[in-house]
Order: structure tokens, then C-alpha cells, then sequence
């Protein structure tokens, strides 16, 4: 089965797979955003480098336990045939303290030819609090 749009990307075609990316991530259903990734894909985000569907589930079910309100937005920044590169902004609430938090970085991603995402390298540039309600 194909994930469209699918590699070779245009602009249009790269715009629409980072919105759909960013409309399933507001799902928070990990299970769901684990399906469009690879079976086999390798994530690296921030220290940790994990592969495959199920540790990607695991991953997002314990960053959205504690990362309460994540709704990240995500900004096309470049792309090449198999290949987009974004700019993500979000705040969210930590899960114990209460506290607000906003993070923003990239993300680098290459698919495989059906549309999969097979890489994520996801980088936070910053992570600032923010005052609290």
C-alpha cells in the first residue's frame, strides 16, 4: 500500500506530506502515527536513536504523557526527490510541574518509494518556559 504522496517530490507534493505529517501528530494517537513510518525506519530525536514501528509508539506514547497540549506546526524548509527538511514550532505543558514549555528545531526525513518515512532525524534547537497561566 501507498502512502501519497509519494517520492519524487514537487513543492506542492512535499507541502502536502508535511501537512499530513502535522495532522496526524495532532491525532496524538501513537499507534496511527507510527503507521506512517517504515516498518524498519531509524529515528534519532534528541539523544535517543530508536528503530521500527513499535519502538516509535513507544516513543510518542511517553513524550505525550509527559508533553501535555503538543500541537505542533510544521514549515516546509527544503525537499529533493525523497527528502524534506522542516521547521517545527510547539508548546505544551509538562505533565508534573505544569509548567509551559515552547520548542522549536528540524527535521530531516527521507521516504522509501511507497511513501513511507524511513528516516527522522529531529533536532530541538531551543526549549524556553514560558510563563505560566
Amino acid at each position: 500500500m501507498r502512502r501519497h504522496p509519494i517520492p519524487p517530490f514537487t513543492r506542492d507534493t512535499a507541502l502536502a506530506k508535511v501537512q499530513a505529517t502535522e495532522k496526524a501528530w495532532i491525532t496524538q494517537n501513537a499507534r496511527k502515527v507510527a503507521q506512517t513510518y517504515s516498518p524498519d525506519c531509524v529515528w534519532q530525536s534528541r539523544e535517543e536513536l530508536f528503530q521500527g514501528r513499535a519502538a516509535i509508539e513507544y516513543f510518542l506514547k511517553r513524550k505525550w504523557a509527559i508533553e501535555l497540549h503538543d500541537r505542533p506546526t510544521r514549515e516546509l524548509w527544503a525537499f529533493t526527490d525523497n527528502r524534506i527538511s522542516v521547521r517545527f514550532d510547539y508548546a505544551w505543558q509538562h505533565a508534573e510541574s505544569g509548567q509551559w514549555y515552547r520548542s522549536h528545531g528540524i527535521e530531516h526525513w527521507e521516504f522509501d518509494r511507497d511513501g513511507y518515512m524511513t528516516f527522522c532525524d529531529m533536532t530541538d534547537h531551543c526549549s524556553n518556559t514560558l510563563a505560566a497561566n
